[in-house]
């Protein structure tokens, strides 16, 4: 499937659902969502951007970007596929003038309609056949960034300094970085989300990073180990069958809160039945770090085609990469087969599952 037949299915999908709700249009202006309907394009300036520089106008006929004179030609050139009409504004002007030269307000759906961004969530998360190969590739790319910098991390380093390894290894491979933690051997049982900080990262260490491309966001972490230390690669072993049993359940299951219910009785199971109160574990992943965090008797229906990004913690160890469910089983997207990274597998119900180890440096 190329990209422009990709997103043609995804407009036939909102234009049928404009048609239902009686309107003519609908304009779509949050980044994860102008992502999603253009199958990657960034509409973005600021990663802290919420609403980009381009908005989308679906319309019963045609679809428009409407966008900024500023952005036009990059967006033409770099970014949008080859079935959308791009129509420039003035960056002083109001772009809603532009789309009313299309269509009346009135006949058009927003974002701020819950029903239809209940709609636009819905849609996004199931991933088509294209997306899941595209997120292959940002998983790759994320793979070979955080394990070749955390090679290159010292005991003598700050964990500023990790940080920073880290993040140029994912500008390298053209990726944003939205969120990069790196977890000391102090740190690491201190705090559940460790901002970096000015201090020594010492014997033992983990690095976490959320990591975008084509608006597709993977999670990851990386543990590395200086010392020796038994009890520590004890916890971690254990950490990891967690993880494991819980990528199972996401298989078998057929809604969030049972897959909560194999996260609170596999954490028992193992002897840490109050560990999943001290982190949150994870959920479904995407175009958001976690368009849905999972909690305990959550009835959200899963399917195959959604990703998942759990992070089962032990304090002191953690487990993190990004999944997407499929007929056969869980695919693990952040991953290069090339690595020389130490994997193990762990066999769960006859099924296995390629788990990242300690690289013992």
């Amino acid at each position: 499937m190329t990209r422009e037949e990709d997103v043609t299915k995804k407009i036939e999908k909102v234009r049928s659902y404009i048609h239902s709700r009686g309107k003519k249009g609908a304009v779509i202006s949050s980044i994860e969502n102008f992502a999603w309907l253009t199958s990657g394009a960034r509409s973005y300036i600021a990663l802290t951007d919420s609403t980009g520089s381009a908005w989308l106008l679906v319309t019963a006929d045609d679809t428009y970007v409407i966008t900024k004179n500023i952005e036009a030609a990059r967006l033409k050139k770099e970014e949008l596929p080859g079935n959308l009409k791009v129509i420039e504004f003035e960056w002083f002007s109001d772009p809603n003038g532009a789309i009313r030269k299309i269509l009346d307000d009135q006949n058009i759906l927003f974002e701020a309609d819950p029903q239809f961004a209940e709609f636009l969530i819905n849609s996004r998360i199931k991933l088509s056949e294209y997306e899941i190969q595209r997120y292959a590739e940002v998983g790759r790319k994320s793979a070979i960034a955080l394990e070749s910098a955390m090679k290159k991390v010292t005991p003598q380093m700050t964990e500023l300094q990790g940080k920073g390894l880290i993040e140029q290894a994912l500008a390298n491979e053209g990726l944003d970085s939205l969120l990069v933690l790196v977890f000391g051997d102090e740190s690491r049982t201190t705090y559940r989300h460790n901002l970096p900080r000015n201090v020594k990262i010492g014997k033992r260490c983990f690095g976490s990073i959320c990591a975008k491309m084509y608006g597709l966001i993977i999670s990851s972490t990386r543990t590395i180990e200086f010392e020796r230390d038994e009890k520590f690669e004890k916890q971690y072993m254990v950490n990891m069958q967690v993880e494991s049993e819980i990528l199972d359940a996401t298989y078998r299951s057929n809604s969030i809160g049972q897959v909560f219910f194999e996260i609170e009785k596999s954490y028992s199971s193992h002897g840490y039945p109050d560990e999943w109160r001290l982190h949150h574990q994870g959920g479904v992943a995407g175009y958001k770090t976690r368009e849905i965090v999972a909690t305990p008797h959550m009835t959200f229906e899963i399917s195959n085609g959604m990703s998942f990004a759990w992070n089962p913690t032990i304090t002191g160890t953690k487990l993190e990469d990004t999944y997407v469910r499929t007929e056969s089983g869980m695919k693990l997207l952040s991953v290069d087969e090339n690595t020389t990274w130490p994997y193990q597998d762990v066999q769960i119900n006859g099924r296995n599952y390629k788990r990242s180890q300690i690289l013992k440096l």
